[in-house]
């Protein structure tokens, strides 16, 4: 995926790539890969989430004017349309399945919880919605994911344990 970000991002904006190799939670290496960023905006990707074409130049705007959080439109490999349910373009959303925020945005959300091995994205738009920032679907801010199953936890037992986590962190947030 990075020979992808690197073809979508030839001709704009200057940007580092960071990897963390097995950073133990996906949320554990957000947290890293902030740490050692350097920019005024930061995309949490993952390894199999390619970008399309054009997927950051509205975002990017939109980010310099209003304090939200931009969710995704996620293609599946057929061509369908994966998180429709989410809602129409620029309308407000619950949460975003590929975040990207400015620096003070996660400054002011925090560390993401690392002991969520499921529910990462769920809880920054819900943590920043605490704050009075809201997420908001673009799009134009389009990845193709390919649903990789290497290192992947969804099974019952492990969806189960992390919506327990996620509600221990929801609490908290109250």
């Amino acid at each position: 995926m990075i020979k992808a970000f690197c073809e979508t991002l030839k001709d704009g904006p200057s940007h580092e790539i960071i990897v963390i190799k097995d950073g133990g939670t996906w949320p554990a290496a957000c947290n890293q890969g902030y740490y050692e960023s350097t920019g005024d905006v930061i995309y949490f990707g993952a390894d199999d989430l390619e970008p399309l074409p054009g997927w950051y130049k509205e975002v990017l705007d939109w980010l310099k004017r209003e304090d939200e959080l931009p969710a995704a439109k996620v293609m599946d490999p057929d061509g369908s349309f994966s998180n429709a349910i989410d809602g129409t373009n620029l309308e407000l959303t619950h949460f975003t399945r590929v975040p990207i925020m400015r620096r003070d945005q996660w400054e002011r959300i925090g560390p993401w919880p690392e002991d969520l091995i499921y529910y990462a994205d769920l809880w920054v738009s819900e943590k920043g919605r605490t704050l009075g920032i809201r997420t908001r679907l673009f799009y134009s801010y389009i990845f193709l994911h390919h649903w990789s199953q290497i290192g992947r936890v969804d099974s019952k037992v492990n969806m189960d344990a992390a919506g327990w986590a996620l509600n221990r962190h929801r609490e908290a947030m109250v």
